[in-house]
């Protein structure tokens, strides 16, 4: 190549360079950052309703949205410091899961946007304003604990007519705990049920508890708390043992072996939960986002588990179960 050849091939790279810029690298899409308290196994259902929301928001993840699944796996001290090391990175948004998670978040950031993805009391318990206006950096879903509480109350006394003793696991460290006492205290003789007072905070109390019912086992052991979630299938376990049937609140827990369950439907929390994440990513303020407060609750009864333990179910109640396990 010439001297004349080579300048004139240097004088069009440059120009090219001037006239077509490198593109800049696109910037990566928002973050929004999902705790759970449970393992990734025993998640996977509500984490996957949550991505089924994300789509049907029109978010799509690794192009609108990146979503980082993170777990753990029920140990208290691990999601406090889950929360934290998350709140740290600054992502666009933050879902937890529990009115504990929540307390958590709200201590841990004024700044990043939080969604409550299924909780209890979020009023009750400070971390929003109200249910019209949250204010701040909180919005999500928020049930009645002790409404919700008394119902099941009720629903184990439809299930056995002849209960006069129960055994009520809660958690001293619940913030709704107080309300749910209160609550049950006065309820308990209307239904002419004797109520016997068991306490747990982790897992080590949680076995010690369940385990002392072997003294005088109750006519039903009834959990409010989700320590009872993490270790759910093990407390269940436990107390047939001990002949003991449990009323649970949690998805699954009739189909491990609970008496019944009822509870809100958690699998649509969390899509709804994608639905204010996807707000928010949009621009939408948490505090200008009222809290949904879930009216559809299902009732689980498992016939094979009262078999078991020798006891009948009555007609009425099985007509009133949104599902029967037989």
């Amino acid at each position: 190549m010439d001297r004349r050849t080579l300048l004139l091939s240097g004088l069009a790279s440059l120009l090219s360079a001037v006239a077509f810029p490198a593109r800049a690298q696109a910037a990566p899409p928002p973050r929004a950052v999902v705790i759970s308290g449970g393992t990734e196994e025993n998640s996977r259902l509500f984490t996957e309703s949550f991505l089924e929301g994300m789509r049907q928001a029109g978010q799509v993840e690794g192009r609108t949205v990146q979503i980082d699944l993170r777990y753990s796996d029920g140990d208290p001290a691990r999601m406090r410091a889950l929360i934290r090391e998350s709140v740290a990175e600054s992502p666009a948004v933050l879902v937890v899961a529990g009115l504990i998670a929540a307390r958590h978040a709200r201590d841990a950031s004024t700044t990043v946007p939080i969604v409550v993805a299924t909780s209890s009391d979020l009023v009750d318990a400070g971390i929003v304003k109200s249910l019209a206006h949250p204010g701040g950096n909180i919005t999500g879903i928020s049930d009645l604990t002790d409404e919700a509480t008394i119902k099941r109350l009720e629903l184990l006394k439809a299930a056995i007519p002849g209960a006069s003793r129960v055994a009520l696991l809660i958690n001293p460290e619940f913030p709704a705990t107080p309300k749910i006492e209160a609550r049950v205290r006065t309820a308990a003789p209307a239904l002419r049920i004797g109520v016997t007072w068991l306490y747990a905070s982790d897992r080590a109390s949680l076995e010690k508890a369940v385990d002392s019912l072997a003294k005088a086992p109750p006519d039903a052991l009834f959990v409010t708390d989700s320590l009872a979630v993490q270790h759910g299938a093990e407390l269940i376990k436990r107390a047939t043992v001990l002949r003991v049937p449990v009323v649970h609140f949690w998805p699954g827990t009739a189909e491990q072996g609970a008496l019944l369950s009822y509870q809100a439907d958690v699998q649509d929390n969390f899509r709804r939960a994608a639905g204010y994440v996807d707000q928010i990513l949009r621009g939408a303020k948490p505090g200008d986002l009222p809290i949904f407060q879930p009216t559809r609750y299902t009732l689980i009864v498992n016939v094979k588990a009262a078999r078991a333990l020798g006891l009948t179910i009555p007609q009425s109640l099985l007509l009133r179960a949104d599902e029967v396990i037989r």
